[in-house]
């Protein structure tokens, strides 16, 4: 089922006015300025991350290109980061505030190293992993801990994951035990403090919604919501 989250271009002119001046800095360090090909290079870079540059080796500067792909230090991938995380905050954000609040709870707290780590490979590879439902994605990847780099590109464990937890709701998560800390897992089961239970709830709402009507079952007693919160759970 499709998200309900509605796409925004941030929400106010700092917003617009740090991604410009992200976009515009990373097109100075690969000195792209006046190449016919910059918004192509610069787009693909936004959609798909650094790795996007291997089709571009040719286009830029062999010293450049080097730099930028050496490591997870040098400036690229710092103004990648920046970008995304800026985009975390207003494009998914804006009207789902618990979202920003659990990223500043990894970001700000003893789990910032998870939190790092998905950052990165956000900055690598872009929208990727990201399905049809980033806000979905990124939390699952910061609470499935377990489920690395490697295991992301050398199995189908998170594609696994994705199929079952949005087809099976939010109990299925016992069957990927191996992959998240058991404290973490027990707390996200408790609908009260859940955010993959709101994130979810999110995630099937629009689609939940539009076929009760379709099928002309009236919104009483808060009836939409307790099937929304049901199907969430069990899927």
């Amino acid at each position: 089922m499709q998200s309900s989250l509605s796409k925004t271009h941030g929400n106010s002119n700092v917003d617009a006015s740090a991604i410009t001046s992200i976009t515009n800095e990373i097109i100075h360090v690969l000195h792209i300025e006046d190449h016919e090909s910059r918004d192509q290079i610069l787009n693909d870079l936004l959609e798909s991350g650094r790795q996007s540059l291997v089709k571009y080796q040719e286009d830029i500067k062999n010293e450049i290109y080097a730099d930028v792909m050496d490591g997870n230090h040098n400036r690229l991938i710092i103004l990648l980061k920046m970008y995304f995380q800026q985009k975390w905050e207003t494009q998914y954000g804006t009207y789902n505030p618990w979202f920003i609040s659990f990223l500043k709870k990894y970001q700000n707290g003893e789990n910032r190293n998870i939190y790092e780590r998905v950052v990165t490979r956000t900055a690598e590879y872009g929208n990727t992993y990201m399905k049809n439902y980033s806000i979905l994605s990124i939390i699952l990847q910061l609470l499935f801990e377990s489920i690395d780099d490697e295991c992301l590109k050398e199995t189908n464990i998170f594609n696994d994951l994705w199929f079952t937890i949005t087809n099976d709701g939010l109990t299925s998560i016992t069957k990927y035990s191996d992959y998240i800390i058991e404290d973490v897992m027990n707390e996200q089961l408790n609908k009260s403090q859940s955010t993959l239970f709101q994130a979810l709830r999110e995630y099937y709402r629009q689609a939940i919604f539009s076929l009760l009507k379709q099928n002309n079952i009236v919104d009483e007693h808060n009836l939409y919501d307790l099937i929304l919160d049901n199907i969430t759970e069990h899927g």
